[in-house]
Formats: structure tokens, sequence, C-alpha cells
């Protein structure tokens, strides 16, 4: 079994911050999609902050080929109540929260929300049950990340509760990995049993390597994620403006 997912994320359509600083985020997308379509990757998973809600018929438009091969995750920037028309109908209806998880042979893939800056105490209870329910290979697809990072965003933004997120991680002591974004940038983080991708934003970067918090507007891309049977790889791709 090869199934290929491009994950996407902060595209922030429609934002006027973004728009400021020049960066034409649609024009990204369509770059991007266009990529997808041509490499045929079998589905999409979004990571969060899709842009202001009047982007949401453009958003969801773009990525109509791939219908229920599609998989989101709010980030802070969404408000449920504005896109639950739009994706809520495919995944759940009866909470308040979009958390969830499939798996097929070899992978048990869990998806959080975290779109208010933390892992809500119900999806706790919910995501360590889950982890245990599977002797599956786990897979997390989460907005913020969890392992610290040493950049000035983690500083500012980070998740809240990411400690007692990571407790967990730790007590279920199998092999964890998460795929995230929210920061802007590329970066691999191991600390534990746990491996973590954050990926680089549809929209434009932040500098990983900076005192206070720098932009590279003329960046922006996504990830490709390969499983094959039990193993997976993952690359990152990017396009300058």
């Amino acid at each position: 079994m090869v199934k290929r997912i491009a994950y996407i994320t902060d595209t922030h359509l429609n934002e006027q911050y973004p728009i400021d600083l020049g960066v034409d985020s649609r024009r990204n997308l369509e770059i991007i999609i266009y990529d997808i379509k041509l490499r045929k990757i079998d589905e999409i998973i979004f990571g969060g902050d899709i842009g202001a809600p009047s982007s949401y018929d453009y958003f969801f438009d773009s990525l109509s080929k791939y219908g229920t091969n599609l998989k989101l995750i709010p980030g802070n920037h969404d408000h449920q109540i504005d896109f639950r028309e739009y994706y809520f109908k495919y995944i759940l209806k009866e909470r308040k929260e979009l958390f969830y998880c499939n798996e097929d042979n070899y992978f048990k893939y869990i998806f959080l929300d975290s779109s208010a800056d933390i892992i809500s105490s119900p999806q706790l209870l919910w995501f360590e049950k889950e982890l245990q329910s599977s002797q599956n290979k786990k897979i997390i697809f989460v907005h913020h990340p969890i392992l610290k990072v040493n950049t000035p965003i983690d500083k500012e933004f980070p998740l809240k509760n990411r400690q007692t997120v990571k407790d967990i991680l730790i007590k279920h002591k199998q092999e964890i990995v998460i795929f995230c974004g929210h920061y802007h940038m590329d970066d691999f983080t191991e600390d534990y049993n746990t491996r973590q991708y954050i990926s680089p934003a549809a929209s434009y970067q932040a500098i990983k390597e900076s005192d206070s918090l720098e932009l590279k507007t003329d960046i922006f891309g996504y990830r490709i994620i390969t499983f094959e049977n039990d193993r997976f790889k993952t690359e990152v791709i990017l396009f300058n403006k």
C-alpha cells in the first residue's frame, strides 16, 4: 500500500496582515494545488489557519477535487461556526470541537483541535483512550507544535498546555509522530518517544534562527508525506515568489 498525502497549512487567505506584507495567498495556494495535481497526490490534509471567513467559498471550492479525501484540523485563526457548514458534514456534527481519528492496517491517524490555543480537557480524555485503543503506529495532526522549538514564535504563541499533552505522549511509550504548522517554518524536533515535523506555511515564513520575529514573504510551500505499508517518508516542497 502506497499513499501520498499533501499536508498544507497556514494559508491565511483574505487576511489583512499578509496582504499588508505583499503576500498573495490565493496565488500561492493555486500554485500548490497545481503542483499537487501534477504529482498525483492521493489526499490533502489541511493543518489549520485557512484565513478570513470571506475566503471559505474559494478555499473549499479549490480543494473540492479531493472531496471526502480532504481532512482538516482548525488553527487559532479558524472559527468553527464559520466553516462548520463546509466541512463538519463530512466528519462530525455532535461535537463543538473538530477532533477525530481513522486508521488503516499500519497506522492510526489522530486529528486534534488546538484552535483555542489549548487541547481541551474532553479532548485530552478522548486522546489518551485513542492512543491506547490500537497497536498501530500513531500519527498525530495538530495545528500547534507540541514539542518546544528554539524560535521567537514559540516564546510568544505556544500551545498553552503542551506539557500536559507531552506527558500523555511520554506515558504512551510507543513511538509517536506529529505533523503540525503554526510556526511558519520547516523544522524537525525529537524528544523521548516523539518526532515532530513542522511544515512551512503556504503564505509566508518566519525565520527560525532569530532573536526576534523576522519574516520571509517570498517563500511558501507544503509537505508531502508518503506512506508505504508500515513506513513513511516526508519531504518539503518550497516555492519562491
